[in-house]
């Protein structure tokens, strides 16, 4: 599972713009936001399932921009 994460210019921080099952969907996601607006920025991390012993979700960031 991916996980897309938008940050507007001046925002503080990232927000979840959504998770989707392929990265083609997180990518195709992701030009819609640009079109509306070139400033963002994004990253886009990839899920395995997993936690931690906090119980946070292990992540792997695929790309960031």
């Amino acid at each position: 599972m991916f996980q897309l994460y938008i940050k507007k210019k001046g925002g503080f921080a990232p927000n979840l713009k959504g998770e989707y099952l392929t990265i083609e969907e997180a990518r195709a996601a992701l030009q819609k936001a640009k079109a509306k607006d070139e400033t963002i920025s994004y990253t886009i991390e990839e899920t395995n399932g997993g936690v931690n012993s906090y119980g946070e979700l292990l992540t792997e960031i695929v790309e960031k921009g």
